[in-house]
């Protein structure tokens, strides 16, 4: 389940609203595979720090409480960005899977010159038997 548009705003910074509206249609549509990879690396980076903030919490509450609960924000911020890392590497699968977005690869300056300077040592050894 997707955390709602105004939750967002009221749990996260503008950085990280902005970061979420960009895992989001149509917003993820626009998004270069460059793009998607630097900003999926983002999301988990906040969603490990969110998740362990989580446990922190969950630690200190059983030593004082004896139940080990974390804050409804802190899970949620754990939702938010998690959701948002899965929304970036789906997105990126697809163009991984699309053959037609990646370019064959071209031959360097260097494999061509070496290609041609084996013809020219064929054709050498030829005239020299003759």
């Amino acid at each position: 389940m997707a955390v709602s548009a105004t939750q967002v705003s009221t749990l996260c910074t503008g950085s990280e609203i902005l970061l979420v509206r960009a895992s989001r249609p149509p917003e993820l549509n626009l998004l270069s595979p460059a793009e998607l990879k630097r900003l999926a690396v983002r999301a988990r980076k906040l969603a490990d720090k969110w998740l362990d903030q989580s446990r922190r919490e969950a630690r200190i509450m059983s030593r004082q409480v004896g139940s080990g609960a974390t804050r409804k924000n802190t899970r949620l911020k754990v939702q938010i960005f998690t959701d948002a890392h899965k929304s970036f590497a789906a997105r990126l699968a697809k163009f991984e899977l699309a053959p037609a977005a990646v370019k064959s690869p071209r031959k360097t300056k260097k494999a061509r010159n070496a290609g041609h300077r084996a013809a020219r040592a064929k054709v050498r050894k030829a005239l020299a038997r003759h």
